[in-house]
């Protein structure tokens, strides 16, 4: 078996593409996705294990076979977002990209292997292209399962215009956590000042970074405000609170639904859908 469910939500509502978005994050041993209406209603969420290592001819027809199982065509959705989890990643400015040199951008900073595809991404509201790289197979496996669909990294998502907004009242750090790694960006007075990530062996490492990178950006204010994300649990939040004067759980832009069980869906971990 290429995939196995392990959670489904879905409302009543039948899935209309033309009026839907549908975004899906990668991990390590599978994917998540959901899809919301153009009226901001969530209509379906779900997590699946999936083989990452079938060719890309069986990865393709796996990804949609699992959707039509559920009742989803693949093609004709009014947005389509992939999110691939990177290492490899810097930005650009929009004025200076060429697409040309994407790989000798990524060389500067750091050596993708040659078996991993570059690609990039607009983001209009930091005036700025995403150039990373990811899996050649797993990516292309999605585009040709799912036609139009755009390819993000998790910085080109976490680097919103939400916290930018928010950054214009007091200084922010948001920090994603996911298995061995946290994402942090960092904003003030409306503007991006760092995208990065570390290796985490624990939660102490996480609060190290955390703690070095306000220390190094000289947001040590009263109102500075730490918001968390990912995969993060009851103690790690409270530790962080004993550092930090603000903590918060960032959760994306909210959603309407109909389905209860929605309201139980822990919206922090899963922001790269929701954001």
């Amino acid at each position: 078996m290429s995939h196995q469910v392990t959670t489904i939500i879905k409302s009543d509502k039948a899935v209309a593409n033309n009026d839907s978005r549908l975004s899906i994050c990668l991990s390590a041993n599978g994917f998540s996705f959901s899809i919301i209406t153009s009226e901001n209603e969530i209509v379906m969420f779900g997590e699946t294990d999936f083989d990452f290592n079938l060719p890309m001819g069986e990865q393709s027809q796996a990804i949609k076979d699992f959707f039509t199982r559920l009742g989803i065509t693949t093609f004709g959705f009014r947005k389509a977002t992939l999110v691939v989890p990177t290492h490899y990643y810097v930005w650009i400015p929009e004025h200076l990209h060429d697409p040309i040199r994407d790989r000798q951008y990524l060389n500067l900073v750091s050596r993708p292997d040659l078996n991993m595809g570059v690609y990039h991404i607009a983001v209009p509201h930091l005036h700025s292209m995403m150039v990373f790289a990811a899996p050649a197979t797993v990516v292309t496996s999605f585009k040709l399962a799912i036609p139009g669909i755009d390819v993000h990294c998790q910085h080109s998502v976490l680097a919103n215009e939400m916290m930018l907004q928010k950054s214009a009242q007091h200084p922010v750090i948001l920090m994603h956590v996911r298995d061995g790694v946290g994402d942090f960006e960092a904003f003030f007075n409306g503007q991006l000042l760092i995208s990065t990530s570390y290796i985490a062996q624990n939660e102490s490492e996480l609060l190290y970074h955390a703690i070095e990178l306000m220390k190094q950006l000289h947001l040590e204010t009263p109102d500075m405000e730490l918001s968390i994300c990912g995969n993060v649990g009851r103690e790690f939040y409270s530790m962080l609170q004993h550092y930090f004067p603000n903590v918060t759980l960032y959760t994306g832009r909210p959603f309407a639904y109909t389905n209860p069980q929605f309201h139980t869906l822990p919206t922090y971990k899963h922001v790269m859908l929701l954001s």
